[in-house]
C-alpha cells in the first residue's frame, strides 16, 4: 500500500481520533522546536525519552493510582516524536 493508497476514512474513529492527535501534536512540536537535531542516534534517543515517560506514566497509573490522561498524552508525545523521526528519514535527512 502507498501513502497515496492510505485512506484515514477506512480507519475505525478510534484510530482516526488517535491519527489526528498524534498529526496536532506533531504540529505542536515543530512549532515549539523548529529547529531539530539532525543528528538520527540523537534524534531516536528522543523518542526513547519520550517513551520512558509513557513508561512512568504507565507504572504511576498502575502502582499509584496516577492519572490514566497522562498515560494517553505521554503515549502522543511519543508517538509524535517518532512520527516527527520518520517524516526526517523520509526526506532522506
Amino acid at each position: 500500500m502507498t501513502s497515496n493508497q492510505l485512506k484515514f476514512g477506512c480507519l475505525p474513529p478510534e484510530t482516526q481520533k488517535a491519527l489526528l492527535l498524534v498529526g496536532l501534536e506533531v504540529e505542536r512540536a515543530k512549532a515549539k522546536h523548529p529547529k531539530w537535531s539532525t543528528d538520527n542516534v540523537y534524534r531516536a534517543l528522543i523518542v526513547c525519552e519520550e517513551a520512558g515517560e509513557l513508561a512512568q506514566a504507565a507504572l504511576q497509573h498502575a502502582e499509584e493510582g496516577g492519572e490514566l490522561s497522562r498515560v494517553g498524552k505521554e503515549a502522543v508525545h511519543t508517538a509524535a516524536t517518532a512520527v516527527r523521526l520518520i517524516e526526517e528519514l523520509n526526506q532522506g535527512n
